[in-house]
């Protein structure tokens, strides 16, 4: 399974540079590391405009819906060549029901248990 993210121009992927910290891509940022840890076989890119506009030349599909549509419609999100979403990051659900399809079970959106058998609050 390859997912691909083509963001639009920005300082950073991973939100928190910057005046403010933006929530949404502080959440996508840790559900692809998620992703990556816990599907080993699932190939993620990331391609930022600002960065890679060669990336978003390369792939037809990403050039002519920015030529149609102008840069709101990042960020694009692909899964193995096919749209899932565009100007808008999908939700850890929707990840998760696409890794399911391709056979890879993932938790999105928890944070992963440390191990250390104490009661929440307690360390």
């Amino acid at each position: 399974m390859k997912i691909e993210i083509y963001d639009p121009a920005m300082c950073c992927s991973t939100g928190v540079c910057g005046p403010s910290v933006d929530p949404e891509l502080v959440r996508i940022q840790e559900a692809l590391r998620q992703i990556q840890k816990q599907a080993s076989t699932a190939q993620v890119n990331r391609y930022s405009l600002s960065a890679d506009p060669q990336a978003f030349v390369a792939n037809p599909v990403v050039g002519e819906l920015l030529k149609n549509e102008g840069p709101q419609c990042l960020p694009l999100v692909m899964v193995d060549g096919t749209v899932i979403s565009k100007g808008r990051y999908p939700g850890d659900e929707e990840l998760a029901m696409f890794l399911r399809q391709a056979g890879m079970e993932v938790v999105l959106g928890q944070k992963q248990k440390s191990g250390c058998g104490c009661k929440p609050g307690c360390c």
